[in-house]
């Protein structure tokens, strides 16, 4: 948990929303993975983030019957047509890593 947040899940077309509790909060997502891989419990992580961990089988997703529900990242930036590279490459990587459906959560083996 990084602290106070619901979590939200698809049934079908309704959205649940889950206050989940716990003993351990981070609001780091590198301290989150150890934790779970740990088996300190479950975590709610974007899908780059733990890839790698579920490949290897150190994590194993949970409740893929029920996604979160669509959401929207936004970069916002200057105005104008040509923003600097560094913006560009930013966005382009932001793009790469989210345009993926997401999974949801991991427990440790």
């Amino acid at each position: 948990m990084q602290g106070t947040e619901a979590w939200q899940f698809m049934d079908g077309e309704e959205v649940i929303t889950v206050h989940p509790r716990g003993r351990f909060k981070a609001d780091n997502g590198t301290a989150l993975i150890a934790a779970a891989v740990a088996g300190l419990g479950i975590a709610w992580l974007p899908d780059g983030l733990t890839d790698d961990y579920v490949a290897s089988g150190a994590l194993v997703p949970v409740m893929t019957r029920y996604p979160p529900p669509p959401a929207g990242i936004y970069v916002v930036r200057p105005p104008g047509q040509h923003p600097a590279r560094k913006i560009r490459v930013l966005t382009e990587l932001l793009i790469e890593c989210f345009e993926q459906e997401p999974q949801l959560a991991g427990v440790g083996r």
